[in-house]
């Protein structure tokens, strides 16, 4: 079986490029010949609002052939012009695609819709939105193994860890911080640092601030559970399931303060519970649901 992974990204900071890293990764490891197409390997236009297209148009041009092509981006539905069966993941969801596309959103559902004959399936990593949309679940992943052999920094602060995107809220993340008078970083808006890095940072921290206004299921979630740093996050449905996991709170500063002033009760209890369920999210487990997958589309 040969398969073609296609996403703009691939590895560094980007959410979708780390899964589409590990997903590489496993498959590989499991004797399943896979491709990632990527923008270090493909062409686009450096043009905003012409970069995927140009992306696309370029890909679809080298996963001919292959058994399964999955795309891991509605944008990239052009990809899958010449292929036999494709996968399509959405990572954010309906609202994060609303946030930052508008009514574009809407033709990109059509586009789903109108290509079934090659689209065999879509996924989401959000629970939720596979419920809501009657789309097939397969979780976001993370390398537990990996994590585990990174050193906890000398140094404890709280962390964000994220783009400076309305998205993010980082915002929020400063005028909490400021309120709290805490030593703080935000990795990927003030400090730009290698993975490793903000691991290690995440072992020794006070807690994870994920502030987002929206969310699929963001790797640094993953990453923070299986380093045992305690997570607060606004109460949104990407979060819900796991309420035994993290400390929720509703997106005001205010109520953000008095979280923050609750975590050293619940500590123990989230970080216990934090390294357990992260094992169900590890690549090499993730890696079996997609091959499940892709057997059957083949």
């Amino acid at each position: 079986m040969r398969v073609a992974l296609v996403n703009y990204t691939y590895g560094g900071a980007s959410g979708s490029g780390r899964h589409v890293q590990l997903l590489h990764r496993g498959l590989k490891e499991e004797g399943v010949e896979a491709v990632a197409v990527h923008s270090g390997n493909s062409w686009a236009l450096g043009i905003p609002k012409l970069k995927s297209l140009t992306f696309s148009v370029g890909a679809s041009l080298r996963v001919r052939g292959f058994d399964v092509v999955h795309v891991h981006s509605p944008k990239l539905l052009p990809t899958l012009a010449f292929a036999e069966r494709g996968v399509v993941t959405v990572h954010g969801g309906e609202v994060e695609f609303r946030m930052k596309y508008g009514p574009v959103t809407d033709a990109l559902w059509f586009g789903i819709r109108a290509m079934r004959g090659r689209v065999g399936a879509v996924t989401t990593v959000m629970r939720y939105e596979a419920e809501r949309r009657g789309w097939m679940w397969i979780p976001n992943m993370t390398d537990v193994r990996a994590i585990e052999e990174v050193e906890p920094a000398e140094k404890s602060y709280v962390l964000f860890v994220g783009r400076n995107d309305p998205i993010k809220n980082y915002r929020l993340f400063k005028e909490v911080v400021r309120r709290l008078k805490v030593r703080h970083v935000a990795f990927g808006v003030e400090r730009v640092a290698p993975w490793k890095e903000v691991i290690s940072h995440m072992k020794s921290a006070v807690c994870l601030m994920i502030t987002s206004r929206w969310e699929g299921m963001p790797s640094v979630l993953l990453e923070a559970w299986a380093s045992e740093c305690p997570v607060i996050a606004n109460r949104i449905p990407a979060f819900e399931p796991f309420s035994d996991a993290v400390l929720l709170t509703d997106p005001v500063p205010e109520r953000w303060v008095e979280a923050f002033g609750e975590l050293e009760s619940k500590r123990d209890r989230l970080v216990r519970r934090g390294k357990e369920i992260v094992r169900e999210f590890d690549y090499r487990t993730v890696t079996g649901s997609y091959i499940r997958l892709y057997e059957a589309l083949a």
